[in-house]
């Protein structure tokens, strides 16, 4: 066998956190798909001697890696220091001449991950693919000598995910998986019923450094009169009585729930639903803080009801981040071609990005991707087992999906400036926290790597770059990544 630049190896950490050992297993599915040999995986701290004789990627995190701490030292690489963010470069080896380095550095172990995910879209499968290439010949990645490359980045948004129910992921591993790939860290998922696998659920996602909020009924699709304080007294119970039994136990990262604000009315009983759902949420976030004075909740608010008496909500417990839907046009609307009045739904966005000043934790559902076919829609009639289908039914499940994607891209493409722009507008608005979800509820996510979905990840994680690149980029990207 020819090994025209040498064999690769990975060296790790000697200690790893299971969020590092998951960038380690992911690091060697993608590298060893390449390779004619079996790759082999050594901790650092018992690399002998001619070890590096050969070509090696060494990964580490900013705290646990001494590699990645001497190579930074020596300026071989320049580490990204902010949450979340990494340091990849592949350069000539400072060990053995004619051999080569790699080195994936995560300011944490989040970042790490997201390394990996880095030099898997943005290299291999971008850089390398067409690195040399001519008609009779592409150039073979970890066989021929690898290009040099270098990618500092750190996310701009603070939480970046998806919005959707439970029922509507299919395999939950290969969806936490997609959302590292995206640069994802945060999930609602909303249930009639605690899933009967929903630690495991919990932990998969904690494993790949992804935020669970549950979601939970608190009034949705039910009758709820908020001048009434006995209604509200009724509510607050039930909620906790919910949250108690069925959430706490779990040790999630939050909740989410939505209140009476889904519909084009701005009164109820000759008041303003804004002043009217400010009391509800205060009440209700009230009584479970009461009790549970960390947890994290996201309020879910349709603008429909509120319109400009916005700023009643800002007497909302700012501890509580109101999640907007529904703020007008793209990139808040069900239909992505709904672009005429984009413009409008920026403006309001910023209105929306300072209602507690400093303290604001402003978070938002966009919406234009796949949704739930409600002419088929019922609830649950009990607790299910979620993400877990068979390998027939994901194939036939994601060939029916393909049409709602392949609608939505060219839409989202001539919308990638405005996209841009919303990023930009929230990510540098001051606020004490950002998140941006995006509803895409059953759409094969798992399976199914649409190019917009990744221009919407890409734009979340970075804005200050070109959508065209970004376009590009997810091509080529996602071609790949299809089940």
């Amino acid at each position: 066998m020819e090994i025209k630049n040498g064999k690769w190896r990975i060296l790790i950490p000697h200690t790893a956190s299971d969020t590092v050992r998951c960038a380690i297993t992911d690091l060697y599915g993608i590298v060893d798909a390449y390779l004619p040999y079996p790759l082999a995986v050594t901790d650092e701290e018992a690399a002998a001697a001619d070890t590096y004789d050969e070509n090696l990627i060494i990964v580490g995190t900013a705290d646990n890696g001494a590699l990645c701490k001497v190579l930074a030292g020596d300026g071989w690489f320049v580490p990204e220091t902010a949450r979340e963010g990494y340091s990849v470069r592949v350069g000539d080896s400072p060990y053995r001449g004619g051999r080569q380095l790699i080195v994936l550095c995560g300011a944490d172990d989040a970042g790490l991950l997201y390394a990996v995910h880095a030099l898997d879209r943005h290299y291999l499968r971008d850089a390398v693919r067409y690195h040399g290439y001519h008609y009779n010949r592409r150039h073979e990645a970890f066989v021929d000598v690898m290009p040099h490359w270098e990618e500092k980045s750190a996310p701009k948004i603070d939480r970046r995910g998806i919005w959707t129910w439970g029922h509507a992921i299919y395999d939950y591993r290969a969806y936490f998986a997609r959302m590292n790939a995206l640069g994802f860290n945060h999930i609602v998922i909303w249930n009639d019923y605690v899933p009967y696998n929903a630690a495991e659920v919990l932990t998969e996602a904690h494993r790949r450094a992804i935020s669970v909020f549950w979601g939970f009924s608190c009034s949705w699709g039910e009758e709820v009169n908020p001048n009434d304080p006995r209604d509200t007294e009724k509510w607050c119970a039930r909620v906790l009585d919910v949250y108690t039994r069925e959430y706490a136990p779990l040790g999630g990262d939050g909740i989410y729930f939505q209140a009476f604000t889904e519909t084009g009315n701005h009164e109820i009983g000759g008041k303003t639903i804004a002043s009217l759902v400010t009391a509800w949420a205060n009440a209700i976030c009230g009584t479970l803080h009461a009790k549970y004075p960390a947890l994290e909740i996201e309020f879910g608010i349709h603008a429909t009801s509120i319109g400009e008496n916005y700023p009643a909500l800002s007497g909302i417990d700012p501890s509580v981040a109101v999640m907007w839907e529904d703020c007008g046009d793209f990139p808040y609307a069900y239909d992505p071609a709904k672009q005429a009045n984009a413009a409008a739904a920026l403006d309001y966005t910023k209105k929306l990005l300072s209602l507690h000043g400093a303290d604001t934790r402003f978070a938002a559902v966009l919406k234009g991707f796949t949704v739930l076919d409600w002419s088929h829609f019922e609830h649950y009639h009990g607790p299910i087992v979620m993400g877990v289908s068979s390998r027939e039914f994901l194939a036939k499940r994601t060939e029916e999906k393909r049409f709602t994607w392949q609608y939505a891209r060219p839409l989202w493409y001539a919308g990638a400036d405005t996209l841009r722009e919303y990023c930009r507008i929230v990510a540098q608005s001051g606020a004490a926290q950002t998140t941006v979800t995006a509803l895409m509820e059953d759409g094969m996510f798992e399976c199914i790597t649409d190019p917009c979905a990744a221009l919407f990840a890409a734009l979340l994680w970075d804005w200050d770059r070109d959508p065209a690149d970004l376009i590009r980029n997810a091509e080529h990207a996602a071609e790949l990544y299809q089940s």
